[in-house]
Formats: structure tokens, sequence, C-alpha cells
């Protein structure tokens, strides 16, 4: 019972808070029902400034086991991480950033005290700190834990607005059920019939982009984690971070969430174009890679920058890993990829990644700046002689002060990207893949037997990362840089699932 009241007994703003819980026990097994297959997500007018600029955030927060360091991390950061994206972003209206808490253990009977518990979107931080303040980390069972619950739960309880920037950051050190892994007591997957890959797909169509932040080395000792949850960040246009020390957690939040404003603002810029020139070249995930290098040819000819969120090289390289990634992408529910995932021998976690990791911290200080971020060289004249693509490295931008500014620097527009001027369509689908019309590995998230290109299966861009052999030696940071192959792939991914949706 105790466990039960920990978050509830010494919490005034309790009254506000809202919880879901399951039989306390389960003595009966209970058929799974039907997968859910839609979700009508709640949209509220909303309230930001003048300029149009707002951040919905939400943190999807484990809280078994070993996670309390993390939990403690975000509670003792979370005034100093919105303090940071506040004054990179601009963001000067009371309403301009909202920040909500999903927090989840597991389903009984692995655990008896709840399956996931809600703080919904307010622009009162400090309240969402009192309400870190009641989370413990306990309990969970059988490894896995109710992911799924969870994040369906961001969809199902929170109140989004439509002209946010809408982002949830998942804190986990364990995968969801029903993936395959030994010892899960729900092999099907979630009980309540929510299955991750659709959740994910749905996140994409309404614009929620997902960061997993992957507690390491705890994750990497499943045997299918690391690559379902990186199938589930390129879904959602949204990028895995592994740590493995909860000093960086918080420098890890604040450049995700303003890596992908850079995003945002693009994809307003150009989503409909780089939609339709998908539609155009036809609907298949070969036709995304080609138009991702496209379009980031001529972004780089425009001297577009971005800010970056660079980690060193994170997981061992495997051809078996960039396959099972393909495979969840590709699959409508989880049960139809379980049977063909591929086992990745050796270990996953690079010996340079433990070791930056453990040597690196982070700390803020209130009303302070970002860390210092690296800048690219100056262009010599050879360099400036030959036009960027995606297979050359940029080395050229020019050198960026470390009090830059939230917008893009003045940039040149390559013709108004006519390459991409197809005709409005109607009936732009995403692949197929919202409908669920096919069952198997051809009703996924493109909607057809092909492989994802081994490019889309990795982890950022590796060979760039290599390149960077000075970075490397620094381990994570956050930096305005040319853009990425790997921000174009996420621009043209979460451009389709938009403009279906719309």
């Amino acid at each position: 019972m105790d466990e039960e009241m920990d978050v509830y007994s010494s919490d005034p703003y309790s009254s506000g808070y809202y919880s879901y819980y399951r039989s306390r026990f389960n003595p009966e097994p209970v058929e799974r029902p039907p997968p859910i297959t839609d979700y009508n997500i709640r949209f509220v007018e909303g309230s930001g400034s003048s300029h149009g600029k707002c951040i919905d955030l939400v943190f999807i927060l484990d809280c078994t086991g070993s996670m309390q360091k993390y939990i403690n991390s975000v509670r003792d950061h979370i005034i100093g991480i919105c303090d940071m994206i506040r004054g990179e972003e601009g963001l000067n209206g009371p309403d301009d950033l909202r920040v909500a808490v999903v927090n989840y253990r597991d389903h009984p009977p692995q655990d008896s005290t709840y399956v996931y518990k809600f703080h919904p979107f307010t622009s009162d931080i400090p309240e969402v700190q009192n309400y870190l303040k009641g989370l413990t980390a306990s309990g969970g069972g059988d490894g896995p834990e109710a992911v799924t619950a969870a994040m369906a739960a961001t969809l199902t309880e929170l109140e989004w607005r439509r002209e946010a920037a809408r982002m949830a950051v998942l804190v986990a050190d364990a995968p969801p059920h029903g993936i395959g892994e030994g010892g899960d007591q729900f092999k099907q997957g979630d009980p309540d019939g929510h299955d991750p890959l659709v959740v994910a797909r749905m996140m994409a169509q309404n614009g929620i982009t997902m960061f997993m932040v992957a507690c390491e080395d705890t994750l990497s000792g499943y045997s299918h984690a690391v690559d379902f949850f990186q199938a589930i960040c390129n879904m959602t246009s949204g990028v895995m971070l592994p740590l493995t020390t909860a000093d960086l957690l918080a420098m890890t939040i604040v450049g995700s969430v303003l890596e992908n404003m850079d995003m945002e603002r693009l994809i307003a810029e150009i989503g409909v174009e780089v939609a339709q020139r998908i539609k155009q070249k036809g609907e298949s995930m070969q036709s995304v890679e080609e138009v991702a290098q496209e379009l980031h040819e001529r972004l780089l000819l425009r001297n577009e920058q971005t800010k970056q969120v660079r980690l060193p090289e994170v997981y061992v390289p495997h051809e078996n890993a960039k396959k099972n990634v393909s495979t969840w992408m590709n699959a409508a529910y989880i049960g139809d990829a379980v049977p063909n995932i591929l086992a990745v021998p050796g270990k996953r976690l690079t010996d340079k990644f433990r070791k930056q990791n453990y040597a690196a911290g982070f700390t803020y200080t209130p009303g302070g700046r970002l860390p210092p971020r690296r800048t690219s060289a100056t262009p010599s004249a050879t360099s400036a002689a030959l036009p960027p693509t995606p297979s050359s490295p940029i080395h050229s931008s020019p050198p960026v002060t470390s009090s830059f500014s939230a917008a893009s620097p003045p940039r040149r527009v390559v013709s108004d990207f006519k390459p991409f001027g197809a005709p409005a369509s109607k009936n732009l689908s995403v692949f197929g893949a919202p409908m669920l019309s096919t069952p198997g590995p051809g009703g996924g998230m493109f909607g057809s037997m092909g492989r994802t290109p081994g490019a889309i299966g990795g982890m950022r861009d590796t060979k760039a990362d290599e390149d960077d052999e000075d970075e490397d030696e620094e381990g994570a940071r956050l930096r305005r840089d040319a853009i990425s192959l790997d921000q174009a792939r996420r621009i043209a991914t979460q451009a389709v699932f938009r403009v279906a949706r719309s």
C-alpha cells in the first residue's frame, strides 16, 4: 500500500493529476483485444504569443527499477531546461512553452501500483517540478515495461495545440511488451490492444516527434530494444540519443528540442513540395531516400544551417541491426515483425562511447547560456569551387558565434525548390500506411515490401561523424552546422506524414 501511495501522500497538487489503474490482481488470463488502429487526438486552440512560435513538450518517464537518477535529473533541471529553450527560441509569451509528464511502470500482475499516470500540459513549470518531486522509481518485474501504454496516453490523455511544435521525449531503459524479449510476461504485447508501431505512425501523422533517451548500458542488454526504438524514432522523424550517465540528460533534452525547432521551420517552408515530390517519384521508401538526398543538396547550396545534437559513435554497426530497423518500420504490427527479427551478435555499445559518456557532465546556472558550440571552419578556395553533395560532408559554413540567434542566417533560395513543384494531390497517402489495410510486413509505415535503404537504418550520420574525429574526442555536444543528410531524411519523412494527414 505504501508503494501505491508514494506519489500522492505529500503532494498538494494531486487534485489536478490523473491516473489510470488496472485491477490490482489479475488472476485469470485475459485474451488480448484486437489492435487499436485509430486514435482521436484532442486539439485545443492555443494561447501562444503573436509571432506564432510555441512548443508543447511531453516527458515520458520510466518509473521502474534503476531509473531514479534520470527522474531526479529531469526534476532538478526542468526549470533550467525550459529557461534555455525559451531563451534560444525567443519564446517570450507566458504560454509559448507548455510541458506535460506521462510516467509509467507496468501492467499487473508484474506491477501492482499503476500502469501510467500523467500531468496535463501547463505553462506553470514549477508546478510540473512539484509533480516530478513525487515520482519514485520502483517495481517493474519482467524486464519489458508499459512503454506502449504511456506512448498511447500522449495521444488519448493530453490536449495538444494545433499551432505548436509538438514533441515527446521518452526516457527509458527497457523495451515495451511484445517485441520478442525473453521472459516477457505479455508476449502478445500491450494487454489493452495498443501497438507501438500504430501509435508511432499516429504520432507522426499528427506532427508529434519522439526522441528516445536510451539509458545505457541497460537498454542494449535486451535482444531487440535498440533496433526497435531506432525504428520508432525514424518513423516519427526523431532521434535516438543513448546516454550512460544522467549528467548529460538536461543538455540532451535541450539540444533535441532546439534541433527539432529547425526541422519544424523547414517543414513549414517546404514540406508540401517535398511530399509532392515523393508522391511524384512513386510511393516507396527508396523515393523518400532519393528525395531526401536531393533536398539535402539543395539546402546545402543555399547554406542552410541547423542546430544539431552530436554524439560520438554509439552502437557497433552490424548489418543485421539495419535489417531489423527496416523490418520494424515496414511491419503493420509488432506481431508481424517479431518472427523476422535477426540476432545481432556481439556487444552493442562501442568502448569509446562508454568512456566518453562516463567522463562527461553537464551543469546549468540559472540565467546562463548553453555550453559552447563547435562551428565549422572557414571555407577554403578549393572547397568553395565544388558543389556540396550528400556524399561529401560540408565544412565550409561561415564561423558562428556561441550566441547564435534562433533563426538561420540569411540564405539563398535555390529556384524556390522548383524541382519539387509537382501538382497538388488531394489523395496523397503515407505510402499506404495510415489505413493499415495490408496485413503483414507490407502494411507498415511505407506500405510496400521494399527494404529500407541502409542509411535510414543507422544512427544519425555515422560516416560524417567518423570524419569529425576531433568532435568524437569531445563527446556529446550541441552545435550549429550545415544541415545533415539525416536531418533531410527526417524532413522528408515528416513532410509526407503531415501532408497525408491534412
